[in-house]
């Protein structure tokens, strides 16, 4: 080569265009682009898991819906039945009423009111969003039934 000041030896000048790629990290950069998986990849695989996530989150958010409004059903229509003139079927109605919010399909009621307790049983199955996922849902509710007594 011949430069300004006269003809430069070719290894000097080799020597330094290697020191100035290792200086810059063109050649470590590449190279360590190369290892591991790429953006494109990591949201491939990583997307279906976190949709999933977010799925049985909401699926058990429905659950512990449907699960709260089948208490709350059950309490409501063992209240209303268990009044000195109430009757299974108004504890029945009742809960029904109740359980009509849409977090239960399928309600099935039972009311069993005695002389000292009434209970109610709600069952129903709770909405779904996974596929072939029908989760069922029962609660009951058991209070004293009101009576006079004599003083």
């Amino acid at each position: 080569m011949i430069g300004v000041d006269g003809p430069q030896p070719l290894l000097s000048t080799t020597f330094v265009l290697l020191l100035h790629v290792r200086s810059t990290g063109w050649h470590h950069k590449t190279m360590r682009d190369q290892r591991g998986l790429s953006n494109g990849v990591q949201t491939a695989l990583l997307f279906p898991v976190a949709f999933g996530m977010l799925l049985l989150t909401l699926q058990w958010a429905l659950v512990a819906w449907a699960d709260a409004s089948a208490l709350a059903a059950a309490q409501d229509g063992a209240r209303a039945s268990a009044v000195i003139n109430g009757s299974s079927a108004t504890g029945e109605s009742v809960a029904r009423e109740a359980a009509a919010n849409g977090a239960l399909e399928n309600v099935e009621v039972t009311v069993a009111r005695g002389a000292i307790t009434t209970m109610v049983t709600v069952r129903g199955t709770a909405q779904s969003l996974l596929p072939g996922v029908r989760p069922t849902v029962s609660k009951a509710a058991e209070v004293p039934t009101e009576r006079l007594t004599n003083s």
